[in-house]
């Protein structure tokens, strides 16, 4: 942008005009926008005068550098309040800070090490039943990751005893209330007509049924404490520091409902744009392959080596750069403030566009071309360190990023050593973006068996 003090401004009839497409994909139209104006521009998000940044550095004044001045904007904390309730996602000041203190105890590098053994297993469970869906022809592998990344974030979660179909009935709720949050915020004006029509209660319904089932799993681990690796039993059996008081069960059924949002999407999403990318790289396959016959062999996968495949983890980090799980952030200023010039008046929404600095060729060679090597340090690109962040940046950072790695290097490898693959269209997949970046329809591939 030639002069950071004049932010390009989207007008008000161009918005309306984007209404439909940012139903469905916001990405789209943002894109069409920084191409245009480049990586900075204000947009009418809703109601709100907002301010889009694919900038790095204006990334990490907001997220870093002055992250105390930038809170969750209204989309957190007024939309997911509604149905989630307070947690650690939605909150600011002391009250977050000791919520991610505990929590942020589930996710080190010990616990992930003492978790694999669960996720291990649930891989076993997984792969017999995704073996059989290869024989039957074309697998959809977004369905497959769902199915997987969902049992073992639930029993991470909540260890073994967690069903199935419960975390099913989870998922699709999940999808219908995030649906419908989209709806609100890009359509505001439309809320008093969802409550008059009773969508409103609908989905609180669908919220309250999905409530139950995590209420009832505390209940019992109250009953029997002490069972179990997993997250809630560290949850319930941890206090806080400096006061010795225990999360109550309301908060201890935000958190965990939070996390099972968030971790299950999460992984699912990287997982799947992972895959249809090697996927179209058949030769980046057959490197992931050797190095994981190298580091294993016939062995077991464990926590540690799982972290000596450089090349595998550059694929998903370039993978996630290409199409990261988070698209966007939100914040909200909270006093006036400045960045080289440019004001950013009190109560202004930013949106970090993570997606677009992931593009930004000021900061990426060729971005639209696929090489894992910029991970690897040859090829060229130093990386500014708020120009790929796939889990966010700053303080507020995903607790969960490492799990979320680990769960999708687990099953890459699995896969990888079993199966070559190939996707049966070769059509470019759209971009689906509503709170994470999903792929807009099927990904369809075809799998090959190669070793038992």
């Amino acid at each position: 942008m030639k002069n950071k003090n004049i932010i390009p401004k989207i007008s008000v009839v161009e918005t309306l005009l984007d209404t439909p497409e940012m139903l469905k994909s916001p990405v789209v139209v943002f894109e069409k926008y920084r191409k245009k104006l480049g990586p900075t521009f204000r947009f009418r998000f809703g109601i709100r005068d907002t301010i889009v940044t694919a900038d790095p550095e204006l990334l990490k004044h907001v997220l870093k550098d002055n992250n105390d001045n930038y809170h969750k904007s209204h989309i957190q904390t007024e939309r997911f309040v509604e149905f989630q309730g307070v947690g650690l996602t939605n909150s600011h000041g002391d009250y977050w800070l000791r919520q991610r203190k505990l929590l942020s105890m589930g996710f080190t590098r010990g616990r992930l090490a003492e978790i694999l053994p669960i996720q291990l297993e649930v891989l076993h469970d997984f792969l017999k039943t995704f073996d059989q869906a290869t024989e039957k022809g074309i697998v959809d592998i977004h369905e497959q990751m769902v199915k997987f990344t969902l049992l073992t974030v639930g029993k991470s979660l909540f260890g073994k005893q967690m069903k199935e179909e419960e975390l099913e009935k989870f998922a699709a709720a999940i999808a219908d209330i995030q649906r419908y949050i989209v709806k609100k915020v890009v359509q505001p004006y439309l809320m008093p007509w969802f409550y008059l029509t009773g969508q409103d209660k609908k989905y609180h319904k669908v919220r309250e049924e999905g409530d139950q089932i995590i209420i009832d799993y505390i209940e019992e681990r109250r009953k029997k404490p002490g069972e179990g690796s997993d997250i809630l039993e560290l949850i319930l059996s941890t206090p806080f520091k400096g006061t010795n008081e225990f999360m109550s069960d309301e908060k201890v059924k935000v958190e965990i409902l939070q996390l099972l949002v968030a971790g299950n999407e999460t992984s699912t999403t990287a997982a799947t744009w992972t895959f249809y990318i090697i996927a179209k790289h058949p030769e980046c396959l057959q490197t992931i392959r050797q190095e994981i016959e190298e580091t294993f062999g016939e062995e077991e996968v464990n926590y540690s080596r799982l972290h000596s495949l450089k090349y595998t983890i550059a694929v998903l980090d370039e993978a996630m750069r290409m199409y990261p799980p988070f698209w966007m952030i939100d914040r909200e200023a909270q006093v006036d403030d400045e960045f080289n010039g440019m004001k950013i008046p009190k109560g202004t929404t930013v949106i970090p566009y993570i997606y677009g600095v992931h593009h930004n060729a000021e900061y990426w060679k060729d971005p639209e071309k696929f090489d894992p090597f910029r991970f690897l340090g040859e090829s060229g690109d130093k990386i500014h360190p708020f120009a790929h962040i796939p889990f966010g940046g700053g303080p507020r950072v995903c607790i969960g990023q490492n799990m979320a790695k680990m769960q999708v290097l687990l099953v890459m490898s699995a896969i990888v050593r079993a199966y070559d693959f190939e996707l049966t269209d070769k059509k470019e997949l759209g971009l689906h973006a509503m709170m994470l970046l999903k792929p807009d329809g099927p990904v369809n591939m075809k799998f090959h068996r190669i070793r038992n």
